[in-house]
C-alpha cells in the first residue's frame, strides 16, 4: 500500500491547482458537473511530465456534461477521465482534479495530464468532421503554456503517440498537425514511451477511456 500523503502537501498541491484554474478562467468541476466523482477510489498523482491530447472522436461531443455521462455512466469511471476539456468557444472546463491520476492513456496514466479538445478532428470521408476554432486553439495553447510553468513537462503528444501500434487514431490528423507545431513552439519532445513500457495502470481504468 502506498504511503499516505501528508495533508500539508495535498493542500499545497491543491493551491497550485486553484491558481491554474484562476489564471485561465477555467470552469471548476463543481460548477458544471451533474454527477459526483468517487474521489475515495481515485489514486493521487502529481509531478506531471507529459501532456496527452485527445479529441471526442466520431461522437463529436462538445459539452463536458456529455463527456461526464459517457465516462461515468457508460464506462463506469469514478470520474471524468481527462483533467481538462476545451470547447469550440474556447472555454476550458476542469475534468478530473489534478491531484488525481487520469484515465485517458491505457496502462500509462501516471505523470500524464489529459486534455480533451472537444470535437471530431479525424478527417474521414464517411462522416462530418469539425474545424479547430481559433478560440479553441488559443485556449489550448494557453493551457499548455501554463501547465509547463508549474510542472516539468517534457513530452507533448497525441493519444495515439503514447500507445504506438494500438491502432488508435485519436486525436485525429488535424490535431496531430497542430501538436507537432506546438512541440516546436514550446520546446517539448514527442512521446518516447512505447506501448506497455509503464506498469502504472490506473486502478479504475475501464475500456479505452476516450471517446475515439
Amino acid at each position: 500500500m502506498a504511503a499516505a500523503i501528508p495533508l500539508r502537501i495535498i493542500e499545497g498541491r491543491d493551491a497550485i491547482r486553484k491558481n491554474i484554474l484562476l489564471a485561465l478562467g477555467i470552469v471548476p468541476r463543481a460548477r458544471w458537473g451533474l454527477l459526483t466523482p468517487k474521489h475515495q477510489n481515485l489514486e493521487y498523482d502529481w509531478n506531471y511530465h507529459s501532456i496527452a491530447i485527445h479529441h471526442s472522436g466520431n461522437k463529436g461531443y462538445k459539452n463536458p456534461k456529455q463527456i461526464e455521462d459517457y465516462h461515468m455512466r457508460n464506462n463506469q469511471f469514478d470520474d471524468v477521465g481527462y483533467h481538462f476539456m476545451v470547447s469550440p468557444e474556447g472555454n476550458i472546463f476542469e475534468g478530473r482534479n489534478l491531484l488525481h491520476k487520469g484515465s485517458h492513456v491505457k496502462a500509462s496514466n501516471t505523470g500524464r495530464i489529459g486534455i480533451l479538445v472537444m470535437g471530431d478532428f479525424d478527417e474521414q470521408w464517411w462522416d462530418e468532421d469539425d474545424e479547430l476554432t481559433p478560440k479553441q486553439l488559443n485556449s489550448t495553447k494557453k493551457l499548455i503554456k501554463t501547465l509547463k510553468q508549474h510542472f516539468n513537462i517534457r513530452e507533448l503528444g497525441g493519444h495515439r503517440e503514447f500507445l504506438p501500434g494500438s491502432g488508435y487514431t485519436c486525436p485525429g490528423n488535424v490535431l496531430m498537425n497542430i501538436i507537432e507545431q506546438l512541440r516546436t513552439e514550446y520546446g517539448i519532445l514527442a512521446p518516447q514511451t512505447a506501448q506497455g513500457s509503464s506498469s502504472n495502470l490506473t486502478a479504475h481504468f475501464t475500456g479505452r477511456g476516450t471517446l475515439s
